[in-house]
């Protein structure tokens, strides 16, 4: 019986090739993580807590003035209503926080049309999961809203 050498049989380059691919595919990965860095992780905690507790602070200015809106998200405008008739600026900041993807993240301001409503142009047609924050230019108060669109009816904005 001829038994052939080692390196011209078929299992032993099957089982090197196993651990040789593994290894390329870990280097592959992490070149990956490395070229792409993650939006959700914080650098400065302790700047994001005194920012976290400064933006409480907005958020509770606008309860004690009795802010209370709703926004109506429709193809590329965004109509924002006050329920009441405050003292409010001719323009409001409205800002579009992506949940994951900060890349699609922007701000427009919108402008008084009548006396409780604003409406503002959006840059693109929004789908999925966004976070909306509202305030007056001075940034004295701040409402916020969390929704998934599209969606018919409209959004309550909170405090």
């Amino acid at each position: 019986m001829l038994v052939k050498p080692w390196y011209k049989q078929v299992w032993p380059w099957i089982l090197i090739a196993i651990p040789v691919v593994t290894m390329f595919k870990a280097v592959h990965s992490i070149y990956l993580m490395n070229q792409q860095s993650p939006d959700l992780v914080v650098d400065d905690y302790y700047a994001e807590g005194k920012a976290i507790n400064m933006n409480l602070a907005k958020y509770r200015e606008a309860a004690s003035r009795n802010l209370q809106a709703s926004i109506l998200i429709a193809a590329n405008k965004a109509i924002v209503k006050f329920e009441s008739n405050p003292i409010l600026d001719a323009k409001l900041k409205l800002r579009f926080v992506h949940n994951t993807v900060a890349a699609q993240d922007f701000e427009v301001m919108a402008e008084r049309s009548g006396e409780n409503l604003y409406i503002a142009e959006l840059p693109l047609t929004l789908t999925g999961k966004w976070n909306l924050l509202v305030d007056d230019p001075t940034e004295q108060w701040k409402l916020r809203a969390t929704f998934i669109l599209p969606q018919a009816e409209a959004i309550k904005l909170t405090y």
